[in-house]
């Protein structure tokens, strides 16, 4: 049992760890006040990292369509793909211009809220990382602090 609660105690940690970059990111995004930054990066969460999926996903055929688009002849290349393409390709980085104007629109109409939500987001999951961590290490610090300390006192002396 207690190793599937340290387990779950270090999915935890490292989960909130690599989501809030994406969480301080949309909250960068979100529209209106500055609670609502925060609260829409927590409620958007989920589907932003199965966009993100999906939108990895997409990676390679988007490439092979680009790739496809500036070798083939146009008829060859309406043959192989279709009329619909290039509006898939446009509308795929699309998405990424239109998130980036949503940023820039709320940094130069609400800088300070936009900021300090990112901010609070950052911490948020940061500090419940943090938590995780400690009662994970119960305290103790990890293995990697503990070499740390005794080869401090080794190379530097006592200094407490």
């Amino acid at each position: 049992m207690r190793i599937f609660i340290q387990l779950l105690l270090f999915i935890i940690e490292y989960g909130l760890k690599l989501a809030a970059p994406l969480a301080v990111s949309i909250s960068l995004g979100a529209r209106y006040g500055f609670l609502n930054k925060i609260m829409y990066s927590f409620r958007s969460l989920p589907d932003a990292i199965r966009k993100i999926g999906w939108w990895i996903g997409n990676i390679p055929a988007v490439s092979e369509i680009v790739d496809d688009y500036q070798t083939l002849t146009a008829s060859s290349f309406n043959q192989k793909y279709g009329a619909g393409a290039v509006n898939y390709v446009m509308d795929y980085l699309g998405e990424s211009i239109s998130y980036f104007q949503k940023v820039y629109n709320n940094l130069s109409e609400q800088p300070i809220a936009t900021i300090m939500a990112a901010l609070i987001v950052l911490f948020i999951f940061l500090a419940v990382a943090w938590i995780a961590r400690f009662v994970r290490q119960k305290g103790q610090g990890s293995l990697i602090t503990k070499f740390e300390r005794r080869m401090g006192k080794r190379v530097f002396g006592r200094s407490d």
